[in-house]
């Protein structure tokens, strides 16, 4: 598999990809979203955290790449940012717990919140 530098989102961070990444990536619903949705600013409230990952989670739901973007990010495993529905915080306690995937209850609550 060819490996080529890209920009890639969310987060616009410079990183080293495989092509199967880039093929997916380039299909998610975030692709033309603001990184700052997905990673929040440093000295963040707690209430502007949970709206943000709402916000972002809720663009997630309508991805047609939620899937392969969640499998990612559990199995790099990305610790910062919304990746395929799933927050910093979910993704870390599916890590903790040896789940497959993370819990939507925490994402639940976080919705009805803001």
């Amino acid at each position: 598999m060819p490996i080529r530098q890209r920009s890639t989102r969310p987060g616009g961070r410079r990183l080293i990809v495989v092509e199967p990444f880039l093929e997916w990536h380039e299909q998610a619903a975030c692709c033309d979203e603001p990184a700052e949705l997905f990673y929040g600013p440093e000295g963040e409230s707690q209430h502007e955290r949970l709206a943000r990952e709402a916000r972002a989670v809720a663009i997630c739901d309508r991805c047609p790449v939620r899937t392969p973007c969640q499998k990612h990010a559990l199995k790099r495993p990305e610790p910062y940012g919304v990746w395929g529905g799933t927050t910093e915080s979910s993704r870390s306690a599916a890590r903790r717990s040896g789940a497959q995937t993370p819990s939507r209850r925490r994402l639940t609550a976080v919705e009805q919140s803001s």
